[in-house]
């Protein structure tokens, strides 16, 4: 009869347990799905992503902002560390890049998004020690080969982008097929703050274009286009 009762009650303090866990985590659903609906009522797609960034970024992380052709770095809590000035994709848009035209009409456009970096080592004679990807995520999906990435400016193309940095007319650092370029120095002090594994973060500039906050194909939220 003892052994009875012990079983009873084992099993009913699991099945507390169980049903504690699962009141846990319908509580975390719920406070998650406040957040990004308040987060979602934001209109400002910078302010929107320092919110969301407060809760999904633990270490620093870059905001890239194609209007003013700047990569901004940010700490967990959206303080600004360091801003640099970019050279971005030659085409203005927010739409995935497809530089070779396998979808049609090339597109030499910085994909606007939230992005987990990569590191790619390719070219090192062109591109130095190392390069931070958007990975395939920023690209058409048939253009599977292309690399959006971070870095500084190829050696074969320092003579003609080199001397566009910092030179008043932003309309000039439109010079890459999608990359994000940076003179030598500035990706240099870049990567002192930023790695693999943080998060770049790139807001639209097409008219009527922002970043909502929904859920991707492994169910977890995250800043996506309303656009593309």
């Amino acid at each position: 009869m003892k052994k009875i009762i012990l079983i009873l009650s084992t099993l009913i303090s699991i099945q507390i347990c169980a049903l504690a866990t699962e009141i846990q985590n319908e509580d975390k659903d719920d406070t998650l799905a406040d957040m990004v609906s308040q987060i979602n009522l934001i209109d400002d797609d910078e302010q929107k992503v320092k919110e969301w960034a407060k809760f999904n970024s633990t270490e620093n992380y870059v905001i890239i902002n194609k209007k003013d052709c700047s990569a901004t770095v940010y700490d967990k809590d959206g303080n600004e560390i360091k801003s640099f000035e970019v050279g971005i994709g030659t085409d203005i848009g927010d739409d995935f890049n497809d530089t070779n035209g396998l979808l049609g009409k090339p597109k030499n456009t910085t994909p606007a998004g939230e992005y987990t970096l990569i590191t790619n080592i390719f070219n090192k004679s062109a591109y130095g020690d190392l390069t931070l990807s958007l990975g395939a995520k920023a690209n058409k999906p048939k253009s599977i080969k292309k690399v959006v990435a971070m870095h500084k400016i190829p050696k074969f193309r320092q003579k003609d982008r080199f001397k566009k940095f910092y030179d008043g007319d932003l309309g000039n650092n439109r010079m890459s097929h999608g990359c994000i370029n940076f003179i030598e120095k500035d990706f240099k002090e870049l990567t002192k703050y930023i790695r693999s594994g943080l998060k770049t973060y790139i807001l639209p500039e097409e008219e009527g274009n922002q970043l909502i906050l929904k859920k991707n194909d492994k169910n977890e939220f995250e800043l996506a286009q309303t656009k593309y």
